[in-house]
């Protein structure tokens, strides 16, 4: 397995999913990302439609937008992640969604597969995707911004994508990919949001949770922790300034050959 995937399985093992229990308050002042998300991604399904989600970690953001479609397919890394996957689906009836473990950049799918394919701040392998989409689909990618926990990673002095905040913004180096691949951008939308943590405590769990800071570790790290506690702790609690992005593209539509 890939270092992401080592460590989503332990989250999966521990946490028994990708989630967290970490109390906070949430203040989404250019709306819910991940609500975004799903009524897009919802609004493209049809009963015939496949959707092809990349990434899929525990599945649950998947099932969700699931029933619009005829047929749903999760890809993950981590084999943990994916027996919770299956433990939802189960419990969900949702016989029409499989899960496998797959590598993004080599899904095993038909050309022309998919009619949908998204990510949820997974992996974004685009001459993978241009291949198993059908001309003229979609793929839809939730990203994690460059400025996200910006405050965290520099106090601590590492973090996911450190120190990218000084150069083009993470959307349109995807945007620009894709554009290059022969997409046609139709959204690049970011969203702030600020997340406040009732205690210190539940900060500390949410940071074992999720890979904002890689090897986080609540003993050895206790010095800018508290630093970075001591910082930003306000009324509503322990701040945290969160920064994602979704983009949108289109698969060009197959052209019709000219009559001779």
């Amino acid at each position: 397995m890939t270092m992401d995937a080592e460590f989503y399985s332990r989250v999966a093992e521990r946490f028994g999913g990708y989630f967290s229990d970490a109390r906070s308050t949430d203040v989404f002042p250019d709306g819910r990302p991940d609500a975004a998300f799903d009524e897009l991604a919802t609004a493209l399904g049809t009963p015939h439609a496949r959707l092809l989600d990349v990434g899929c970690a525990d599945g649950r953001s998947l099932l969700r937008v699931s029933p619009a479609y005829g047929a749903v397919t999760g890809m993950d890394l981590s084999p943990s992640m994916l027996e919770c996957a299956e433990r939802y689906r189960t419990e969900a009836g949702l016989s029409h969604v499989t899960f496998s473990l797959c590598d993004a950049a080599d899904t095993g799918l038909p050309d022309g597969y998919a009619d949908v394919v998204t990510s949820r701040r997974g992996p974004l392998i685009v001459r993978e995707i241009e291949r198993v989409l059908r001309p003229g689909g979609v793929v839809m990618y939730m990203g994690i911004g460059e400025q996200d926990a910006r405050e965290l990673k520099e106090t601590f002095g590492r973090g996911q994508d450190f120190d990218s905040w000084n150069g083009t913004p993470l959307s349109e180096r995807i945007a620009r990919e894709l554009s290059d691949a022969g997409f046609d951008v139709t959204r690049n939308q970011a969203f702030r949001f600020e997340e406040f943590y009732h205690s210190p405590g539940d900060l500390d769990t949410f940071l074992h949770q999720v890979p904002i800071v890689d090897n986080y570790d609540s003993a050895t790290d206790k010095e800018a922790f508290d630093r970075y506690v001591a910082a930003v702790s306000v009324e509503q609690g322990v701040r945290l300034s969160r920064h994602w992005f979704i983009v949108q593209a289109q698969k060009p539509a197959a052209v019709e050959p000219s009559p001779s």
